[in-house]
């Protein structure tokens, strides 16, 4: 009964592998062959281009087939276990694949990557394995053990971890965080230098600079994803953002922005944004500037609402030329408080039409 329901398992296990899948019988040099042959090679990819369906962990120490078990994690669906050494691979199989080069559908790339920076920590596994090639669990040159024929979602994985601090990030990321980090990396970057290729027939050039960024990043890792995921990923960015970010749209929600910015608490701005004080005389803007010091405002306060919006000091302050006697007298509310700074670049930021005043210290 044992052995039917082996047997089961090994079916369907050969079934979910790619057609054409990498693989080979000395680490170093792979190839590609169709899967009746592959599945005869000791090494092979289990998982889908551009699909997970099997978690993999390669684990170099003693006992490695059983570390699930000492780290209280759950069955793996298989290990295989090198008897010259007890090193092995571990693998979990998926409810629900996920796609690992789609830039629409992220969230399930992030949400796997954290389970599986949490597992491969947990484990002691390898965080340098690339993840291409796994131990072929179908091989008679490995000790194999089918644990289980549950395939879990990443929900009933994650309530085995605690995924605070994945992935990793940096140089160390590994596995589907490399994924993640060159999603999130490339796409940002993405959605402004996409403007600079806006003319007649852009998209070729566009794919190479794309292609070009995602290859240069993957380099950076401590164990580069291989050409295919990078093909994949840098499509994936390059053709969402040429359907997303196109001159049209652009001007669409430059627009948009502009109408917003031009209507402030129901009314409308003429320069947009928030309403100016500018129109008011020298004279005018000093009163309102001593009434609203008397009502205890502080200095940036009175800056920043009264004077000039964008100012980001508290020292800056126009004060008329008959007034300045009055203002730095004993009986002046500003007396003791601050010092005048009055900049033309100050004056010049903050829009309004005014000459520059002499710097008082």
């Amino acid at each position: 009964m044992k052995t039917e329901h082996s047997n089961a398992i090994q079916l369907d296990l050969v079934e979910s592998f790619p057609n054409k899948p990498y693989c080979t019988d000395e680490l170093g040099v792979t190839y590609i062959r169709p899967k009746n042959t592959a599945i005869k090679k000791k090494y092979l990819q289990v998982n889908q281009p551009k699909l997970v369906t099997y978690l993999v962990f390669d684990i170099d120490r003693q006992g490695a087939v059983l570390s699930w078990y000492d780290n209280d994690l759950p069955p793996p669906y298989w290990s295989s276990k090198n008897p010259e050494n007890g090193h092995g691979h571990i693998a979990y199989r998926l409810k629900v694949p996920f796609s690992t080069s789609d830039i629409s559908h992220l969230e399930p790339i992030k949400y796997a990557a954290a389970i599986e920076s949490a597992m491969t920590i947990r484990l002691k596994a390898d965080r340098g394995f690339a993840g291409l090639l796994t131990k072929n669990p179908l091989h008679r040159h490995w000790q194999n053990e089918f644990w289980t024929d549950h395939e879990y979602t990443l929900d009933e994985l994650a309530e085995y971890l605690d995924l605070r601090g994945h992935p990793l990030r940096g140089r160390e990321v590994s596995g589907l965080g490399r994924n993640c980090e060159l999603f999130e990396s490339v796409r940002k970057w993405a959605y402004k230098a996409i403007r600079e290729y806006w003319s007649p027939n852009y998209k070729r050039a566009w794919n190479s600079a794309v292609y070009e960024r995602v290859e240069a990043l993957n380099g950076q890792f401590n164990a580069p994803l291989p050409v295919s995921e990078v093909k994949a990923i840098a499509k994936s960015i390059a053709n969402w953002t040429y359907r997303e970010f196109t001159p049209e749209k652009f001007r669409q929600s430059q627009a948009k922005k502009g109408a917003k910015g031009g209507k402030v608490g129901g009314k409308v701005s003429k320069g947009g944004g928030r309403p100016s004080n500018s129109n008011f005389s020298k004279a005018e803007r000093y009163k309102l500037i001593v009434k609203k010091k008397e009502q205890g405002l502080s200095n940036r306060t009175i800056a920043e609402d009264l004077l000039y919006p964008r100012v980001r000091s508290v020292w800056f302050y126009v004060i008329p030329q008959s007034d300045r006697n009055k203002a730095l007298s004993d009986n002046s509310p500003f007396q003791g408080c601050f010092v005048f700074q009055v900049i033309q670049k100050i004056i010049l930021c903050a829009g309004a039409n005014l000459p520059a005043f002499a710097i008082f210290s």
